[in-house]
């Protein structure tokens, strides 16, 4: 392996030059896996940011990149939304908040398995009846 100057492997470094390929990658996965759903689809309503949707016009996540991380704003259950909220990277979504809607902050493989599960569950949420059950037989 070769090592730069820092001591970190060539490509990287301590000032996160790398952060914008590893949100470009976390981007893909969860993107990936939204529309790998049946009736899911991707929209751009509120400007440049994904909206994925499923059936008529029901949204099921969005994202945003920001230049450590990806956000990604989903709906949970009661129950999975009290258990959210005790991580230090999840967050009461701006506006919708009280609609059920979390936002988390994913950063590395261990958020980005959270996010995406959590994915699958608000799918499972939003989806019609008939198709729903497709959330969980999925892979990432």
């Amino acid at each position: 392996m070769v090592l730069n100057h820092y001591g970190y492997p060539a490509g990287r470094g301590p000032n996160g030059e790398n952060a914008a390929v590893q949100g470009t990658a976390i981007e893909a996965r969860i993107r990936k896996l939204a529309l790998s759903f049946p009736e899911t689809y991707e929209d751009h309503p509120w400007g440049d940011f994904p909206v994925f949707k499923v059936g008529a016009n029901k949204v099921f996540a969005w994202l945003t990149v920001e230049p450590k991380a990806v956000q990604v704003t989903l709906k949970l259950t009661s129950e999975e939304r009290d258990v959210a909220h005790l991580l230090p990277y999840v967050s009461v979504a701006r506006y919708v908040g009280r609609y059920g809607w979390v936002t988390a902050t994913v950063t590395d493989e261990e958020t980005l398995e959270a996010a995406l599960e959590w994915l699958r569950e608000s799918y499972w949420l939003k989806a019609p009846a008939d198709v729903r059950e497709a959330a969980w037989s999925q892979s990432a």
